[in-house]
């Protein structure tokens, strides 16, 4: 592109050149013409005149081409500077969107890991909350054994008035019966009587009078 632009540049150049190399040599066929007429010695004159003008201005003319070439050229590489700054520019642009691109894509990854895990600490909250509330449920149902069992033992005291020992082996029966007039302590072997045995001999301690 550059060198079309600088064969361009020449083209009035060198119209101008040749337009006057044809002036030169119509001045020398006319100085052939004066020289054969017997006035040469003035028309050579004139004629050198003449073509010192024309070189000088074939001089100045070749003078300025080439400045007009140097500012051409001159412009040209400014021109290509600029162009190339500009495609680093945009490379540079590139890049950022690049860069922008992917950090959107990764927040966009980010944002879909975090829903999920926002999904299942939801789930994971609402099972907790419904542990805890069977819990409660659980230890509501425990409250209400508990009392219900703690009245049944007060219920069994008043009927049999026995006042039992549980700290002892699971295979003893031991207690204090306090009967109307005396305390009867209780201490029976479950290995060595029957259940039958034993229960006959806790009813016999009831006081059936009332």
């Amino acid at each position: 592109m550059a060198r079309v632009r600088v064969g361009l540049a020449h083209q009035p150049a060198m119209a101008a050149i040749s337009e006057q190399l044809q002036n030169m040599e119509k001045v020398s066929k006319d100085l052939l013409k004066l020289m054969a007429g017997g006035k040469a010695t003035e028309m050579l004159k004139d004629n050198l005149a003449k073509q010192e003008q024309m070189i000088d201005k074939m001089l100045e003319t070749q003078k300025t081409t080439k400045q007009l070439i140097r500012e051409l050229m001159t412009t040209e590489e400014n021109v290509a500077r600029k162009l190339s700054d500009r495609e680093e520019e945009l490379k540079a642009s590139l890049q950022k969107l690049q860069k922008i691109e992917a950090e959107l894509h990764q927040a966009r990854e980010d944002e879909a890991t975090l829903m999920t895990r926002t999904n299942e600490l939801r789930k994971e909250l609402e099972a907790l909350k419904e542990e805890i509330r069977q819990q409660e449920r659980n230890e509501a149902e425990e409250a209400d054994s508990s009392t219900t069992a703690k009245y049944r033992v007060h219920l069994y005291y008043l009927i049999c008035h026995i006042d039992w020992d549980y700290s002892c082996d699971p295979t003893v029966i031991k207690g204090t019966h306090y009967g109307p007039d005396i305390a009867q302590a209780i201490n029976l072997d479950s290995s060595q009587h029957s259940r039958c045995f034993i229960s006959d001999f806790l009813w016999s301690l009831v006081n059936t009078s009332w």
